[in-house]
């Protein structure tokens, strides 16, 4: 009356543990069949619930039991209409009576996930994984045809090699190691594109504007408007990926501008900084300019609030040695950059940030950032301490957020505190 697989559905997703269907007092009712369900243990055996079915199968589901039902283990409520039982007959829900121990009485009463619901799904997911390999081989192939015509460009060699090593790596990996990998399916598709797109162009035009990018790659009426929903994040995602800006790989100037601000002594080739106000720099000027520093401690502070305090305070900045930079809220590749330049000169670097889920990510970025050099790190904690391990500041900075989240502003100590946390 019910054929295997159907049988290996209900085993798999629908019986609880020691649970059977009892095939020999299956009855069946105008398209309906009623299996009851057994339990079985060493001494009893007695019937626990009767399952209703359907075995007609029409193609395509009704849409809200494609929403509604998201997996097997799915248990929903529906009122009992006409509609409700040919969805029972068609094999798109189960109706499942939960009994109580008189083996007569209805304990509870829920619809499950149809074997013919479950078929129709997995076709449709299937369909979509294949159109997804399809997508990723056509952009394999589009971007080893592109690799392997463009010419070298060589003033932006290094970057442009490390954009294609990224690229190559995503052919052999099969994934791309960014926070891109958070996003859906199509959106990072269209990210490797676009990367493909803007490898091309910068290979082979000294400047363009953004509407080129995509113009080049796609050469079709609408191609150079393919990439706009995403503008931001795509440059801001490259760019971390690169951790180079992309107007200084043929983009031209978007307008923005991104400062960086600081106090204390810092020297490049065509610029100079020393103690007293407030500075600021540029991400333009950290990757053209070699910045070095010949401050002893270096301060990373999240926000522009503990800059400012700290930069009141020049006579500490002056006797300590210490340049106080400015995260604003956000690790960006020219702070990473700048980061990088600066802490090979130091003998140790003090975090700082925001009691919060942001502060507490920033600070674990900054730190594997310094940690790659030999200078000493410490991490300000609640309430007002430094730390030296790594694992220890996670601990001390999760267990804080969970009591109360404060911005640094809000503890902010004083002269005397920051010279102890400066000592050994």
């Amino acid at each position: 009356m019910i054929n295997n697989v159907w049988k290996d559905y209900l085993y798999e997703y629908i019986l609880l543990k020691n649970e059977e269907l009892n095939l020999l007092d299956i009855r069946e009712n105008n398209g309906l069949i009623d299996i009851p369900v057994v339990k079985k243990t060493a001494r009893t055996r007695r019937t626990v619930a009767m399952l209703t079915v359907g075995i007609n199968n029409k193609n395509v589901p009704p849409s809200n039991l494609l929403k509604d039902f998201t997996s097997p283990k799915s248990k929903k409520q529906f009122e009992l209409t006409n509609e409700t039982y040919e969805w029972i007959r068609n094999g798109w829900i189960i109706r499942e009576y939960r009994l109580a121990k008189d083996e007569r009485t209805v304990k509870s009463v829920q619809f499950r996930m149809g074997f013919s619901l479950f078929l129709y799904k997995k076709q449709i997911e299937d369909e979509k994984e294949t159109k997804k390999t399809q997508s990723i081989t056509e952009w394999k192939e589009q971007w080893i045809k592109i690799k392997n015509s463009s010419s070298l460009n060589l003033k932006r060699k290094e970057q442009l090699n490390r954009l294609k090593d990224i690229l190559d790596e995503v052919v052999t990996e099969g994934k791309i190691n960014h926070n891109s990998s958070t996003w859906r399916f199509q959106k990072q598709l269209l990210f490797l594109h676009f990367l493909t797109a803007f490898y091309q162009i910068s290979m082979a035009e000294h400047h363009f504007d953004w509407k080129q990018i995509g113009a080049r790659y796609y050469r079709k009426i609408g191609g150079s408007k393919e990439f706009d929903s995403y503008k931001k994040e795509f440059i801001e995602s490259a760019e971390e990926l690169l951790e180079y800006p992309l107007h200084l790989l043929g983009l031209s100037s978007l307008g923005t501008i991104t400062p960086i601000y600081f106090t204390g002594p810092m020297q490049g080739v065509s610029v100079s900084y020393d103690y007293g106000p407030i500075h600021a720099t540029t991400d333009l000027a950290v990757f053209t300019e070699d910045f070095q520093t010949d401050a002893q401690v270096l301060w990373l502070v999240e926000n522009r609030g503990i800059l400012t305090r700290m930069a009141y305070e020049k006579n500490f900045l002056l006797d300590s040695k210490s340049l106080v930079l400015g995260i604003d809220g956000q690790l960006r590749s020219a702070h990473r950059r700048l980061i990088e330049q600066l802490v090979s000169n130091v003998k140790q670097v003090i975090i700082w940030t925001d009691v919060d889920e942001a502060g507490l990510i920033i600070a674990k970025d900054v730190g594997e950032t310094v940690q790659k050099y030999r200078s000493i790190t410490k991490w300000v904690v609640p309430p007002l301490e430094v730390v030296l391990d790594v694992e220890e500041f996670q601990s001390r900075y999760k267990k804080a957020i969970q009591v109360q989240k404060e911005e640094q502003e809000q503890e902010i100590g004083g002269v005397e505190r920051w010279k102890k946390w400066i000592s050994p």
